[in-house]
């Protein structure tokens, strides 16, 4: 969303996303390697280099970046218990597959460029600038982590 959000699609240096989006560089990485190997941000590196929408925010959907970061659906396709017999879905089965395949449909017909434009101008995880307007801080003593305002 980062890179979808910059309105002259330069790239950006890891670090600067990295800064941006509060997520540790080395993890980021690691994504973004993944995310290049599928075709939805090219990197360049050098001077002027970074990384970059391999395509417009609107040809990208929800559902290829998920493909991209093996972050798939899963569909139920065969009783998930192994309970001998049921040859065909049980009713809590068949209903939980088909809010999946629901949730596959959306993710599919939801582009990037749908979520920057969505409802009342707010895009999601930036502010305006670009950045998280909230930092996570880990509560040790109750092991979650906390939004907090910078």
């Amino acid at each position: 969303m980062f890179l979808a959000a910059r309105r002259d699609a330069t790239p950006a240096s890891g670090q600067e996303i990295s800064d941006a989006i509060q997520v540790p560089v080395g993890y980021l990485q690691k994504i973004l390697r993944m995310l290049s190997r599928q075709g939805i941000v090219t990197a360049r590196r050098g001077a002027g280099g970074g990384f970059a929408l391999a395509k417009v925010p609107t040809a990208i959907s929800v559902l290829d970046v998920l493909k991209a970061s093996d972050s798939q659906i899963q569909r139920i396709e065969r009783c998930p218990l192994g309970i001998k017999g049921h040859t065909q879905l049980c009713a809590l089965h068949r209903m939980l597959d088909s809010e999946m395949a629901h949730t596959e449909r959306t993710f599919a017909s939801t582009s990037l460029g749908d979520l920057l434009d969505g409802e009342g101008g707010i895009r999601p995880l930036c502010d305006p600038s670009g950045k998280i307007p909230f930092a996570l801080r880990v509560d040790a003593q109750r092991g979650g982590a906390k939004p907090e305002k910078p």
